[in-house]
């Protein structure tokens, strides 16, 4: 049965660096309350003409500007962030698992403006999906959602229209665990687990395409719009290393049902065993790798050179331009 989109009536929480935190009142559905503290707008903070880097760990959020990386502000979500992306407007979305106290697992997409720390909408997915990513369509606004199935894992994308309502959803066959979308300028969706094939939806189009490969990739953390190509976070599967197995970002062109990869980009002691999400802003990637925030070129990779280190490891990252 699904459940129709509700606006949200609570205000999210939030956690100063003295480790104190916020409460919150008329949570989701199965969410467990806070004890209440006074919070400070982020938008005092950042200012609404500043561009932000998000930053999620489990249940809370940090923000810096960006790209300079100064340190604004840290919110409390009642929700267990799963990744994040950011659309033209500034807007964050971020995928996100609750638990009710009976156990059960429910899955939400929460809806932030640029510079806010308590989201303004919030859109619900089919009963027992969990979202994985989310991408915006740079042409109308749709957010597409990749989840799975809590029961069986079988993946799923849900498209909200305008980023709003509820979704149409798509089913393909060519996708497997924790698929992950991307949508080109043009407005046609990528997604893909990993392996050799992934599905495209072709703006205006009703079925998802299969698209091949002409390499095998691992399994795919990210997948993004570089401006040129679909660009994937993964790793070559066939050169492993013991615990030595390094994360790329393979450049992804796609002819007809074909994916040709044309380039790839390595990252100097960027490992997949604790690799986290990433996210393309232009000609830098900022990646969650272990204990780190860290920037490299793209597509040149190589050495990071910039570091920041939040007290805690960060998964989900996007930047939210000011607009």
């Amino acid at each position: 049965m699904f459940r129709p989109i509700h606006a949200l009536r609570y205000a999210v929480c939030l956690c100063v660096l003295t480790g104190a935190l916020a409460g919150c009142a008329g949570l989701p559905p199965g969410t467990s309350p806070v004890a209440p503290l006074h919070k400070a707008p982020l938008a005092r903070n950042a200012g609404s003409q500043t561009d932000l880097l998000y930053a999620g760990v489990k249940q809370r959020a940090i923000v810096f500007t960006y790209p300079d990386g100064t340190f604004v502000d840290t919110f409390k979500t009642p929700f267990l962030i799963q990744a994040m992306c950011s659309d033209t407007k500034g807007d964050v979305f971020i995928t996100a698992e609750v638990q009710s106290k009976s156990g059960a697992h429910t899955g939400y997409i929460y809806e932030y403006a640029h510079g806010g720390e308590s989201p303004v909408t919030t859109l619900d997915v089919p009963s027992r999906e969990i979202p994985v990513n989310c991408s915006s369509d740079p042409t109308t606004g749709n957010l597409a959602v990749t989840s799975y199935d809590i029961r069986n894992f079988t993946p799923m994308v849900e498209i909200y229209t305008g980023g709003s309502g509820e979704p149409k959803l798509y089913h393909s066959a060519e996708l497997g665990a924790g698929p992950q979308p991307a949508y080109d300028a043009s407005g046609n969706l990528f997604v893909i687990s990993g392996g050799n094939v992934a599905a495209l939806l072709l703006k205006g189009k009703q079925n998802f395409e299969k698209i091949r490969l002409n390499e095998t990739i691992g399994n795919v953390a990210h997948a993004q719009w570089d401006g040129k190509y679909f660009a994937l976070q993964s790793y070559a599967p066939t050169k492993h290393n013991g615990e030595n197995i390094f994360v790329h970002y393979f450049r992804v062109q796609i002819s007809g049902t074909t994916g040709t990869i044309v380039g790839i980009s390595h990252f100097i002691n960027w490992r997949q065993k604790n690799a986290g999400q990433s996210w393309l802003q232009g000609d830098t990637l900022v990646a969650t790798p272990g204990n780190s925030i860290t920037f490299w070129k793209y597509p040149a990779g190589g050495k990071a050179f910039k570091v920041l280190h939040p007290s805690d490891p960060s998964q989900a990252v996007t930047v939210s331009l000011a607009r």
